[in-house]
């Protein structure tokens, strides 16, 4: 009966635990916010606006922390699949949003400001 019990604690603890854990640095992205939408935190305007977003993280060649989130979305009225890629600043407590691609192609620093507005709009 006690195994019975140990294994049934065991699943429990199992079954409610997430199947992944973020790392430290993109548990602190998440919880940020953009300069342009301090009402909602990096993790609410993404998980509103992609569809399925998969965060990543790790060292850049240049000694950056970097998060990738890649997911789906909607753009000029098509399917794409999008790439934001933020570098971490850990001296300053700072982050950039330093990369956006739309099904591979690099987009212009002004298409990141301005898909970061419509995101923000988005939720109010």
């Amino acid at each position: 009966m006690f195994i019975k019990s140990v294994a049934v604690a065991l699943f429990l603890v199992f079954a409610s635990s997430p199947a992944f854990a973020y790392s430290d640095e993109i548990e602190w992205l998440r919880n940020q916010s953009f300069n342009s939408c301090k009402k909602f935190y990096v993790w609410r305007l993404i998980e509103n606006y992609f569809k399925n977003p998969r965060w990543e993280s790790g060292w850049s060649d240049q000694g950056d922390y970097i998060v990738n989130v890649h997911g789906k979305m909607q753009y000029d009225g098509q399917n794409v699949n999008a790439l934001l890629q933020f570098t971490i600043d850990p001296k300053r407590g700072k982050f950039d949003l330093s990369g956006l691609a739309f099904n591979g192609k690099p987009q212009s620093k002004d298409m990141r400001v301005a898909l970061i507005e419509t995101m923000c709009e988005d939720l109010q």
